[in-house]
């Protein structure tokens, strides 16, 4: 049985001081998607703008950097990376991705995870921020109950 592995978006909002990963993001989203990760997943990572791919662990400093700002091969270039990082952490054949984040960001991700031979899932195309929110809700309360 394949492996599930979350990749999960950062946020713009961030703690103040350097952090692990999983604490430096602190909007509601992100933490909902943690929450999620955590319950649903066999592990997870995070991608960012500025670092690339993030481990759980990995200590940063706060950053802005939005990949709105990158050119249109800088974007594919860094989409590259952050998947030829995964690979070091997690093979194609042994898991299922599934991608939490913005278009603007899957756009660049998803052909690279399917050229790299990764299956993939995105549990929340199409939600707006409103529905990703309560979604994440709704989740966490079944894990509750």
């Amino acid at each position: 049985m394949k492996r599930k592995i979350g990749l999960l978006a950062t946020a713009r909002k961030k703690a103040s001081n350097p952090s692990a990963a999983i604490d430096l993001y602190i909007s509601p989203l992100f933490v909902k998607s943690v929450q999620y990760a955590q319950n649903q997943y066999d592990d997870f990572y995070f991608y960012s703008a500025k670092e690339g791919l993030l481990t759980k662990d990995q200590y940063i400093e706060p950053y802005n950097v939005s990949i709105k700002n990158l050119s249109t091969s800088e974007k594919r270039e860094w989409a590259d990376q952050v998947i030829t990082s995964l690979e070091q952490h997690v093979k194609p054949s042994q898991c299922r991705i599934f991608i939490h984040g913005g278009w603007v960001y899957r756009e660049y991700l998803q052909p690279a995870l399917e050229k790299a031979g990764f299956e993939y899932e995105v549990p929340l195309e199409g939600y707006s921020i409103g529905n990703q929110l309560k979604w994440y809700d709704e989740q966490q309360q079944e894990v509750n109950k």
